[in-house]
């Protein structure tokens, strides 16, 4: 018989392409990778993937497999989502997702929904790029989106107000300077992020000190005056020693909590959203940009 484990892994590997990235995505070494597809190829007496160089391809009997795998994987993920939507008890695991520039705003509030449920445990996954609640990377979202996935479900809580911010040592050296010429920490060129299509459009000659690709370390290079930066207010507002430039009303966003429909039933994960919801409407002002005062 095939083992659902050894299907999962090459799915993983399918999708990925090659064994580091797919042994990244499992959280797995890539020995336990190879042993795994080793263990289903075995039990299934086929080849289901050919090496090229380090990327890995579908035999046919391989896309066979993987198609089969990806039906019962959406099969064991809606039933997992159901299951967990029935739970009535306030304890167990929750894993709580959002982008990672409002991470400080967030943190004294999920210390204080962990103080209020010790039974509950928080896992956080923080980034740029949005986790997958369908398919249960996470459980709740906090989405900067202007309308949120049909399948997923929740409340606006906020507009995320955004806008240019400088440390107060380097905004004072320069105190006559133009926006455009200030030097500027920034993304990638080739980065989808709003505010790298928002620089690229109105600061295109202004001098890029510095790209980094995550908000920690334009956080970082803000504070160690390397320039200013594009960020959401209520990063900059509240970060000590900067001052905001001037706000940047066409960057905003509405702010979502969100979890999928499957989900809303579970009592720990609905106690998470009315307790973020309450935090974050009493703090709106510093979300909407509205709690500090321009510097120039």
């Amino acid at each position: 018989m095939l083992d659902w484990d050894d299907l999962r892994v090459a799915l993983a590997l399918s999708r990925a392409g090659s064994l580091r990235s797919a042994a990244r995505a499992l959280r797995v070494s890539h020995s336990t990778v190879l042993r795994r597809v080793a263990a289903l190829e075995d039990a299934a007496g086929v080849r289901l993937f050919e090496r090229k160089g380090e990327r890995y391809e579908l035999t046919s009997a391989g896309h066979d497999a993987c198609e089969t795998a990806a039906e019962l994987e959406e099969g064991v993920t809606a039933l997992e989502r159901r299951v967990q939507g029935l739970d009535l008890r306030l304890a167990g695991r929750i894993r709580v997702t959002l982008a990672d520039p409002l991470l400080p705003a967030v943190l004294p509030l999920l210390k204080a929904f962990g103080d209020r449920y010790p039974e509950i445990e928080l896992t956080l996954a923080v980034g740029i790029v949005y986790a997958d609640l369908a398919q249960r990377e996470a459980d709740v979202a906090l989405r900067i989106a202007a309308e949120p996935p049909p399948e997923l479900v929740g409340r606006k809580v906020a507009t995320v107000a955004c806008g240019i911010y400088g440390s107060e040592r380097y905004l004072a050296a320069r105190a006559s300077v133009p926006v455009g010429r200030l030097d500027w920490v920034g993304w990638p060129p080739d980065s989808s992020m709003t505010f790298a299509r928002w620089m690229a459009a109105h600061v295109p000659k202004a001098r890029i000190a510095l790209r980094v690709e995550t908000s920690w370390a334009i956080r970082d290079a803000v504070d160690a005056e390397l320039g200013v930066a594009l960020l959401p207010c209520a990063l900059g507002d509240a970060r000590e020693g900067w001052r905001r430039v001037k706000l940047v009303p066409d960057v905003s966003a509405p702010l979502w909590i969100l979890t999928h429909r499957d989900l809303r039933g579970a009592a720990r994960v609905r106690a998470l959203r009315d307790f973020l919801f309450e935090a974050i409407s009493r703090e709106r002002k510093l979300y909407e940009g509205r709690a500090a005062r321009e510097a120039r």
